[in-house]
């Protein structure tokens, strides 16, 4: 089996474009979106430009923390979604103050795909994909940042891993944050974990990786050429 990871592109139709040409010269069974499809309140490009690439029958992708807002205003929901983000070590931007404007601008079709899309998932047998942390998009500890993840305790570090262990996985696909691409934990019950990023974005280049199953998985990592 071959896999193609992707993410975090927010809104940057050109950038996924090139990523999936790259991830598809490769010719996968399967490609990866690991969330923050758009950004929030708005995105560089139309919404719809980067919808549309992700509808294609080959990609399966989830929603990371910046798309969660889009979905989440307006709804029973919205409450957890703000605590979520009020709890992180960082204070949030003006930009939350217009999320309302930021769903305003989606269509009626595009913002119930991005309802239906899984919050996380696993994807084949001991593959997980989820956007930070297993549990919770706003957060990652591989490894935690000082800033960023200062919110995160011990407790909730070992709850993503017994998630991880209750759903048998021994890889994680996600994104969030850009490095380190690779890392390497334990699960509680002694099992290694290994956790793959998508990588770096810039203005002018998109990373991506490729897993591939062998007798285990081997990873190789890519760049694409944004066009101007």
């Amino acid at each position: 089996m071959r896999i193609g990871l992707i993410s975090d592109t927010e809104g940057n139709a050109r950038a996924l474009a090139a990523a999936l040409a790259g991830i598809r010269s490769h010719s996968p069974d399967v490609i990866v979106y690991a969330g923050d499809i758009l950004d929030n309140p708005f995105s560089p490009e139309p919404p719809a430009e980067t919808i549309s690439q992700l509808r294609a029958d080959d990609i399966r992708a989830i929603p990371g923390n910046r798309d969660r807002y889009l979905i989440d205003w307006g709804t029973p929901r919205w409450s957890h979604t703000l605590w979520m983000r009020l709890r992180r070590s960082d204070p949030p931007g003006p930009w939350l103050e217009q999320t309302a404007a930021g769903q305003a601008a989606l269509s009626a079709d595009e913002l119930s795909w991005l309802r239906s899309l899984p919050e996380e998932f696993l994807l084949t047998d001991g593959v997980y994909v989820c956007h930070g942390m297993p549990g919770n998009p706003w957060n990652t500890f591989w490894p935690a940042h000082p800033t960023y993840d200062g919110n995160l305790t011990a407790a909730e570090r070992a709850a993503s891993l017994q998630l991880l262990a209750r759903a048998d996985a021994s890889v994680v696909l996600c994104g969030h944050a850009p490095e380190p691409a690779e890392y390497h934990d334990v699960l509680p019950d002694g099992r290694p974990l290994h956790i793959v990023r998508a990588g770096q974005r810039s203005d002018t280049e998109v990373n991506y990786a490729i897993l591939t199953h062998r007798q285990q998985w081997e990873v190789t990592r890519h760049a694409a050429g944004i066009r101007a």
